[in-house]
């Protein structure tokens, strides 16, 4: 009889136990700047919560950079200096008054209003790269050698290349092959 006892208090307890995990994966709340939110109610919401709010590895320019991939190339609107700048400006980084306005200042312009601070190589973290003084990227190095580079523009057609135009992102396993043209060199804005 103790048994049958013990049996049973261990069979409730564990159909308490399993609609206990049902009920709360059924009301699971989430807050948000102490607005509570239940799941139902998070599949409303189009996009869902950014990232910021819950991912200890978001990067701002990352975010912005894949926010602004895949644009039309539109001249003069969002050539690659004025992408560069504007995705910089979104994730909370204004260089327009240090590296010469990018609506009315050319890439060499920018590599000549920041001669003295560019770089032969990509330094830990972001950084623009300026390549053949007619082109600009953002570049993420990262601690393990690898590299991203995100950028704006159009390529014409070639004998081994498609034509392409818009933003988009490349990752690379070697920094080297994000250093990219004839000359390239890099400003570590963050410095």
């Amino acid at each position: 009889m103790k048994k049958l006892i013990a049996f049973l208090i261990l069979a409730a307890l564990a159909v308490c136990g399993v609609a206990a995990q049902n009920s709360v994966a059924a009301f699971a709340r989430i807050d948000l700047e102490g607005q509570s939110l239940q799941a139902f109610e998070m599949e409303e919401i189009i996009g869902g919560l950014p990232r910021c709010c819950h991912d200890p590895e978001y990067d701002a320019i990352e975010d912005k950079c894949l926010n602004n991939k895949g644009q039309r190339y539109k001249e003069g609107v969002n050539d690659c200096d004025i992408w560069v700048e504007t995705v910089l400006k979104q994730a909370g980084t204004d260089i327009s008054n240090r590296w010469g306005p990018a609506s009315s200042t050319s890439v060499a312009g920018h590599a000549n209003i920041l001669s003295d601070q560019l770089l032969d190589q990509p330094p830990l973290g972001w950084s623009i790269e300026i390549i053949d003084d007619g082109h600009v990227a953002l570049v993420r190095v990262k601690a393990d050698g690898s590299a991203d580079v995100y950028h704006q523009g159009v390529n014409r057609r070639t004998p081994t290349t498609e034509k392409w135009e818009g933003s988009r992102g490349y990752q690379y396993s070697d920094t080297k092959n994000a250093c990219w043209g004839d000359k390239s060199r890099f400003w570590d804005f963050d410095r």
